[in-house]
């Protein structure tokens, strides 16, 4: 996918969504050097989620002069706090995919794996860290983005739920769930654009 493909998908949220999630990636990187940098992997998958609710909340309480946000209007505070968590996680894998610059031992650990595999990293690839053993992520990453491509909603789900759970051997049901729901929603977001 091209970088205007993902440039597209980010018309898909509102202005005040987008600049709710660029700080939500800014206190997420703060957070992984600092408080939570000997956090377990697995934690970073939800880390803005958590900051983009907690974050939509509080804007919403500030625009509105009241607490619905936190009462009547729970749900779309939830569904708005997704969205920035959403949005945070594209803007990390646009970040990641174009303008990260890569050490010289990434670059020829990558370069070798890429030469073997013939092709570059599926975009998918960064939602499965700390879920799926580095050895057949990529792998995964790739069928994860091949197989969606003609699949739509619950027929979607699926496939990445039995996907994930034949790849994610450790992970509880829970985590399980949680990261069906996260790379559902970006390929998702990935065909919109």
């Amino acid at each position: 996918m091209s970088a205007i493909g993902y440039l597209s998908a980010f018309r898909l949220y509102g202005w005040d969504v987008l600049l709710l999630a660029g700080g939500v990636c800014l206190l997420t990187s703060l957070l992984k050097k600092t408080v939570l940098k000997n956090a377990p992997s697995k934690l970073y998958v939800f880390v803005p989620f958590v900051l983009g609710v907690l974050l939509y909340a509080v804007y919403r309480a500030l625009v509105t002069l009241s607490a619905e946000p936190f009462t009547t209007e729970l749900a779309a505070t939830f569904e708005g706090g997704f969205a920035c968590g959403c949005a945070a996680t594209l803007y990390y894998v646009v970040y990641e995919q174009f303008f990260r610059k890569k050490t010289d031992a990434e670059t020829d650990g990558g370069q070798a794996q890429g030469d073997e595999a013939g092709d570059t990293v599926s975009p998918v690839a960064p939602l499965l860290e700390g879920y799926v053993p580095e050895e057949t992520r990529a792998a995964v990453a790739d069928a994860l983005y091949e197989g969606a491509q003609d699949k739509t909603g619950d027929a979607l789900r699926a496939f990445v739920r039995e996907t994930l759970a034949s790849a994610t051997p450790a992970a509880t049901q829970a985590e399980l769930l949680a990261l069906t729901e996260l790379v559902t929603a970006f390929l998702a977001s990935l065909k919109k654009a």
